[in-house]
């Protein structure tokens, strides 16, 4: 019995081709969907549904719903969407329960009102999400999420692990592998180039979301035999072997290889990788065959060609270790046999370094993917952007839904297609066919019970895979795996916020559950390792763009990485990736945060060991180049080096941004890794800036890579926020933190990162004042107007908003002074030291501060929370308590160079200022001469008292003035101490002073080869016997400079006796000088006789240095002085005239009286000071003396000059170098 059908095929076909039968009949169909016939709508669906099925195409029921839900009436498309929501509810069952025949869905209507979500119209969007809401709380998320997963999961989309290409130990194996795989997808291989991934350009909307269930069902079930085109390949076709371009032991590996069967485990592969490197280059046997015109495997077919680190051969290592061995223990005979053991150890140690170099690789390229054909893109990103819709839109009720709804075929009929997928695609992870036969049962690798986790599994997938360069793909398809890429990344963002607000829910069960998504996806370590490889990759372009022509960098061996096709591009076109993977990572740290810590193994040890356990654990994953379970992220190696590098500019200027905002929103979450990961970033930002500024100060169009990459003029003011931030949280108290965040931000870590950014304080002031001495160029530099008007400023346009910068520069710096003013008046000092500028006067005591130096001054002087009685005193603590700074050499203490920060920031006070904070500057100048200052500190400290007193006019207190009197005799008396640093006593118990036997340097000396303050920063001691002479010149040079002066204004005119008995012990130490006529005592000598020339101008003094003064006129040696005789001249003038009968007692002293001379030469002697004391004196003063002088005036020996006629001759004569004028005497005047 034969069963006839009602209508002939042949009519069936006439009605479809023919007619618009299945057309009219749907239209009335969906028109009975309306409000007002409510009681046929089962019906109608059921039948709707069965023409959808039983249609030619799926396209007949589909293009009435769309085109209603695109109509551009508003009314129309609320209609449609509720006609929609009737259909959807009443198939639910349906669809549920559906059978072979009945696999039609309604996915581009679901598409389209998917798309409505994010509609602009308020209407359409709110029926859509009230639609989707509603069906999310019915259970048809898989409904939902079925052509969507279908999109994702398509069969060319199937992708095989990195290790399951570079195992391969032959390059037989590779070329049988390969053709294998050609034969399941020949027709892509053979198929004319397409524009992005082979669709179409003119494709519409309705092709694009076609999910064909049926197409692919026959695909992927039909067996590879069948998909054979053109059977085996011929023997001249294969590709050149691998062992001609590798040699030694890889050979015997790969006979061994040979031998493996298809189905070898590829769980081991990881572990087997490194027995098997030796071909990691195996897709690169045709590159000109499959490669098309790109050359995308030009770097491929380069580093095949370079020799080939024998990973795989362990008898090298150990026959290096042997012959290290043996020239360890056997000396070589010869210098023959020495130099080649030691070529031999140089090798190995090579070969060491490129073996370390591989592994890093290898681990860096381990988690990549690699697919088989080109996919078509735009269906995979049309994917991603539905869900990405829903997640903006509705994205708590569709994560509660997909984190309850599993992917369970016996309950889901329609998951079977998805199940079915999944397998398949675990299959060609594995290295085994997509096509033909699934085993029976079907792998567990990847069981995906839930569908976020499924969801979470494809994105990170996606992001994974790569096009391998012995794949023929176009431009256009490598830039279409990267868009994929980065949407994948969004999608997961939305998903792990999600997530995030689910967390802080703080349910245990949420909190495992979502504890295990991420361990069973590996979200953490697939996204650092993604990052890391695109880091890597940016690296590389950057050294290639960056490298000589001609000197591009040359591969050692073939490693993983030459496998993949990055494409050729710049080095910015990764830094799309890194943003998008910089944000998933920035999400991820604070899931982490709410999820808590993992459970400690052992809770059952002490405090202490349990303490110890914990910090080892840390140590071992911060120092770790690869993912360490189950730290979190903030405490991975990889993390932490990724952040040290982000600023660096072979990673791209573009991606700065991106860093600084995850580091500065990560800050309350890093936990013991915090000092260990922003310390070198801020570092790294300091470094950034001074580039700048370099390219500021130099007139430089553009930075290195500036031609390549395009910098934002704002840059600087990102890098500055980013240093404000991180900074203000390390250094300043946070009143205001939540319990959570207060249990990351433990005290002790918080103190252990604020020590490490102390340390580094110095260099960040350094960076400050940089820049702040460029925006002071820009504000009142005059640069030239050309003829139109404009003026001509620098080339540079990062500094331009100097209002914005400088503001930025003090909200840096300004809470800083509070809590930290000492660190940061330290810094000040210490880099004050290192902007030593060139002295320009080599006679000047205190060196003058230089331009980089006053920038310091200025920058200080602008800060709002820095008076100047707390700059002062900030000097004083500094002081007292001097911190050495890191990083230095030789390690000095600020005490000096704080010192002169304030003196010169008290040169730049008014006299007003200055004097109503006296108090403040006396208790700088009180505390620190009480310490253990070097020379130079001293002398800095009389600088500031005879600054502060030549400009003030006298203090009303008679305490402030006691004080002040007090404080100046301490100076006075430590300077003098350090004037006598080149005297010794005369014998033990005596108190007379002699100078030295040993060389003196002069001012005029003294920075021949470094500047004395220099020295004084290593030197920082209280002077002794053995402290440098240059010290006593100086210390003398200075006192002659302003202690007379200093003294006359200290104390009043009542009060000038006081000063006599201080003016008395400094000359205590100046006299030794003056009686030392040796050459080598020539600077003090001069410098004595300049400071005993200043104080005898003033009449209260005589009585400390008259009889002195006298002593040394009559000295027979007196005359054999060079320039000092200038000083002397005004000495004498000032004896004779502060005392009335003393010229005339010199003029009638009788030269047997004084008993200095033999008596061959008494009178000589006598006449020559007589006439030197007239000579001292002014013209026509001693002229009423006239016939005393000329009545004791005896007759001149013939053979000898007037005495007065010597003196002059000898007073035209001066001149420096009087030291070498007589044999170990100064010169004779």
């Amino acid at each position: 019995m034969v069963t006839v059908p009602p209508i002939a095929p042949g009519i069936l076909k006439v009605i479809a081709e023919k007619t618009d039968f299945y057309q009219r009949v749907a239209r009335v169909l969906w028109n009975q969907l309306n409000k007002e016939t409510r009681e046929h709508h089962i019906t109608c669906v059921e039948l709707f549904y069965r023409l959808h099925c039983l249609a030619p195409t799926a396209n007949i029921c589909e293009d009435i719903i769309c085109h209603a839900l695109l109509n551009p009436d508003k009314g129309t498309r609320l209609e449609a969407l509720f006609r929609f929501s009737v259909i959807w509810h009443l198939t639910r069952e349906i669809q549920g329960s559906r059978v072979t025949s009945h696999n039609r869905s309604f996915d581009r209507s679901l598409f389209v009102v998917l798309d409505s979500l994010g509609s602009s119209d308020g209407a359409i969007g709110a029926a859509a999400q009230g639609w989707l809401v509603r069906a999310l709380s019915l259970g048809d998320a898989a409904r939902i999420l079925e052509p969507v997963l279908l999109l994702l999961l398509q069969p060319k989309t199937q992708r095989t692990a990195i290790h399951c290409l570079t195992r391969e130990n032959s390059a037989e194996d590779w070329h049988h592998w390969l053709n294998r795989k050609q034969a399941s997808f020949g027709e892509a291989w053979d198929a004319p180039e397409l524009p992005e991934g082979g669709c179409e350009d003119g494709a519409p909307l309705s092709q694009l979301t076609t999910v064909d269930r049926e197409a692919i069902w026959a695909e992927v079930e039909t067996e590879p035999e069948t998909r054979l085109v053109g059977g085996e390949p011929r023997e001249h076709d294969r590709p050149t072997r691998l062992q001609d371009l590798l040699d030694g032991p890889a050979h015997a590996t790969a006979e061994d290889g040979s031998e493996r069967t298809e189905s070898a485990d590829t769980s081991s592969g990881a572990t087997d990788s490194s027995e098997n490197t030796s071909s990691v280059s195996s897709p690169a046997h045709y590159p000109q065959e499959l490669s098309g015109g790109e050359q995308c495997c030009a770097p491929l077919a380069a580093a095949a060609r370079a020799p080939s680190p024998q990973v795989g051969s362990p008898t090298c290592l150990v026959r290096a270790d042997s012959d290290r061995t043996q020239a360890s223990e056997s000396p070589p005979s010869s210098d023959e046999e020495a130099a080649a053991e030691l070529q031999a150890l140089t090798a190995a140690r090579l070969r060491k370094q490129q073996l370390e170099r591989q592994a890093r690789l290898e681990a860096l390229f381990a988690h990549i993917l690699l697919y088989l054909q080109p996919y078509d893109s735009r269906r995979v990103l049309y994917a991603f952007s539905v869900l990405e819709a829903v997640l903006k839109t509705n994205p708590r009720e569709f994560i509660e839904a997909v984190s309850r709804t599993s992917v369970d075929t016996s309950a889901t009929a329609h998951l079977n297609l998805i199940s079915n997928l999944l397998a398949r695609h675990q299959e060609a992870l594995g290295g085994q066919s997509f096509y033909g036969k699934l085993p029976s049962q079907p792998p567990s690798a990847c069981p995906h019970s839930l569908l976020i986790e499924l969801l979470t599994y494809l994105c990170l997938s996606f992001l994974r895979s790569y096009y391998p360069c012995s794949l023929r793909v176009s431009h256009r398809d490598i830039l279409g795996n990267r868009d994929v890429q980065v949407k994948s990344v969004e999608v997961l963002i939305r998903v792990m916020t999600e997530l995030v607000s689910v967390a802080k829910a703080a349910e245990g069960k949420n909190v495992e559950f979502i504890q295990g998504l991420l361990q069973r996806c590996r979200v953490q370590e697939f996204v650092l390792l993604s990052l890391s490889a695109s880091m890597y990759t940016s690296q590389k372009r950057y050294g290639l763009a960056t490298a000589a022509p001609g000197g591009a960098l040359r591969e050692e061996g073939v490693l993983e990485e030459h496998v993949i096709n990055l494409g050729q591009d710049q080095i910015w076109s990764e830094h799309p990736l890194q943003i998008e993977l910089l944000k998933l990572l920035q999400v991820l740290i604070v899931l982490e945060h709410h999820l808590g810590q993992a459970p400690e193994e052992a809770e059952q040890l002490p405090d202490l060991p349990r303490e110890w356990r914990r910090a080892l654990n840390f140590q071992q994953a911060i120092r770790a180049l690869q993912y360490v379970w189950p730290h979190p992220l903030t405490s991975q190696g990889l993390l932490v080096a990724a952040v040290v590098k982000g600023l660096q500019p072979a990673y791209g200027y573009g991606m700065h941004p991106a860093w600084v905002s995850l580091v500065t929103h990560s800050l309350p979450y890093f936990g013991r890794s915090l000092g260990w990961t922003v310390t070198p970033f801020l570092v790294q930002i300091c470094k950034n800036l001074d580039e700048l500024v370099k390219q500021y100060e130099s007139e430089s169009a553009k930075l290195i890579t500036s031609k390549r990459e395009n910098i934002s003029p704002d840059y600087p003011l990102t890098l500055l926020e980013g240093l404000t931030t991180i900074s203000h949280f390390c250094l300043l108290e946070q009143p205001n933190q939540s319990k959570k965040t207060a249990a990351v931000t433990d005290p002790t870590n918080l103190k252990n990162a604020k020590n490490a950014i102390l340390e580094e304080l110095p260099r960040i002031v350094n960076t400050m004042a940089l820049l702040w001495n460029v925006l002071r160029k820009e504000e009142t530099q005059k640069r030239p107007v050309d003829l139109l008007g404009a003026t001509k400023g620098s080339s540079s346009v990062y500094f331009k908003t100097t209002k914005t910068i400088r503001q930025k520069i003090l909200d840096f710096l300004n809470p800083l002074t509070a809590p930290l003013g000492v660190q940061l008046t330290a810094a000040v000092a210490a880099v004050w030291s290192r902007k030593k500028g060139k002295r320009h006067s080599k006679t000047k005591i205190v060196p003058a501060a230089s331009t980089s130096q006053l920038t310091l001054v200025d920058l200080i002087c602008a800060l709002s929370t820095l008076q100047t009685d707390s700059v002062l005193h900030l000097v004083k603590e500094v002081v007292k308590h001097p911190p050495q700074i890191r990083g230095d050499e030789k390690s000095p203490l600020v005490d000096v160079p704080v010192l002169q920060f304030c003196y010169a920031f008290i040169q730049r006070l008014p006299a007003t200022a200055l004097q109503e904070n006296f108090p403040s500057l006396l208790g700088v100048l009180k505390e620190s001469v009480q310490l253990n200052l070097a020379p130079p500190g001293y002398f800095l400290l009389l600088s500031m008292l005879n600054d502060f007193v030549t400009r003030t006019p006298n203090l009303e207190s008679k305490k402030d003035q006691k004080d002040l009197q007090e404080v100046t005799q301490k100076i006075l008396e430590a300077v003098g101490n350090i004037a006598g640093s080149s005297l010794e006593q005369t014998s033990w118990l005596s108190r007379n002073l002699e100078v030295k036997a040993q060389p003196q340097i002069s001012l005029e000396e003294s920075d021949a080869e470094e500047d004395l303050h220099d020295v004084a920063a290593t030197a920082s001691a209280m002077v002794s016997a053995s402290a440098p002479s240059v010290y006593s010149v100086q210390a003398l040079s200075l006192l002659a400079e302003v202690l007379a002066s200093l003294l006359d204004m200290v104390y009043r005119s009542d009060e000038k006796e006081k000063a006599v008995p201080l003016i008395s012990r400094l000359l205590h130490y100046v006299f030794p000088y003056l009686r030392n006529h040796s050459a080598y005592n020539a600077p003090s000598f001069r410098a004595g006789a300049q400071l005993l020339s200043s104080l005898s101008g003033y009449a209260y003094t005589k009585r400390a240095w008259k009889k002195e003064a006298l002593e040394l006129f009559l000295d027979p040696a007196f005359f054999q002085m060079d320039t000092a005789c200038v000083h002397w001249k005004s000495i004498i003038d000032h004896l004779l005239t502060h005392e009335k009968t003393m010229f005339k007692d010199l003029m009638s002293m009788q030269s047997s009286s004084l008993k200095l001379f033999s008596s061959f030469e008494q009178k000589a002697m006598l006449l020559k000071r007589q006439a030197f004391a007239v000579f001292s004196g002014e013209l026509d003063q001693y002229h009423l003396y006239l016939p005393l002088i000329q009545g004791k005036k005896a007759p001149p020996p013939l053979q000898a000059p007037s005495p007065h006629r010597q003196v002059q001759s000898g007073q035209n004569g001066w001149r420096p170098g009087g030291p070498t004028a007589h044999a170990g005497r100064m010169g004779q005047c």
